[in-house]
């Protein structure tokens, strides 16, 4: 993996992201960090990836090269200009019910509108359904960014839903930051992996989940569960009266907080 920064998945929480990638070292797959790609080739055979790093190239040999540097909105050919469609790298410029700010006729969702919501797909299926709605009744529905968790589909999983601890500290919230390693709790043991860990955040004047962080496996699951009671308001001691399957690792809930 070839990154040009100092750590990977800076919006994941960075203790976990170190987990991870310790984790990853031990199954051979390596990090170069502060690395750059300086150009892509191939012999016939294999792709010749030509990197630098403190000034010096290398060259490296692959069978597969994945881009995983991000997406734009793939508006460019629909000659937007032309029906005064207001638009830039990040999308058409909407207002709160996704509506084009410079022609009322038009409404975008997902990757080709510019929005306060995270560039996933099921973000832009409610988006969809919000344009869809607005279109039809009138501006009455805006988007509900709550509690919408993501996932990095590694082995194990890392997810998070919400603040990170750093982030809710600068709102100015008095938190608990529930920390636990849990590589030894019987559901992770059951599947043979030791590596992991879970952080949530916690409002203490209200009891509520700020942000989650999670990593271990199927915790891509878990997380749906932090992401609802976000959403309804939940409290954790609302999270702890589940009684859940076991030894499903949702019964391990209300032991994460």
């Amino acid at each position: 993996i070839i990154d040009r920064g100092d750590r990977p998945l800076k919006a994941f929480d960075t203790n976990l992201v170190e987990k991870l990638v310790a984790r990853g070292e031990e199954i051979g797959v390596g990090l170069r960090r502060r690395t750059s790609l300086k150009s892509i080739a191939t012999d016939g055979v294999e792709f010749i990836v030509t990197v630098e790093r403190n000034g010096e190239t290398e060259d490296l040999r692959a069978d597969l090269v994945v881009h995983g540097a991000g997406r734009l909105p793939e508006i460019d050919r629909l000659n937007l200009s032309a029906a005064n469609i207001e638009a830039g790298d990040k999308g058409i410029a909407v207002n709160e019910y996704l509506q084009s700010l410079s022609n009322p006729k038009i409404y975008a969702a997902g990757d080709a509108a510019n929005t306060h919501g995270p560039p996933l797909t099921p973000v832009a299926v409610f988006e969809g359904k919000v344009a869809a709605s607005n279109m039809l009744k009138g501006n009455q529905t805006k988007p509900d960014y709550r509690g919408v968790p993501s996932a990095v589909f590694t082995i194990p999983e890392l997810a998070r839903v919400g603040m990170l601890e750093e982030e809710a500290e600068e709102a100015g919230y008095n938190i608990r930051a529930a920390e636990n390693d849990t590589g030894n709790w019987y559901s992770n043991l059951r599947v043979g992996e030791t590596c992991a860990a879970t952080r949530i955040i916690i409002d203490k004047d209200t009891d509520t989940i700020l942000g989650a962080h999670l990593l271990g496996p199927e915790y891509g699951e878990i997380i749906n569960f932090f992401g609802l009671a976000m959403r309804l308001s939940l409290t954790t001691r609302d999270l702890k009266k589940l009684v859940a399957a076991y030894p499903s690792v949702g019964s391990d809930l209300g032991s994460m907080l």
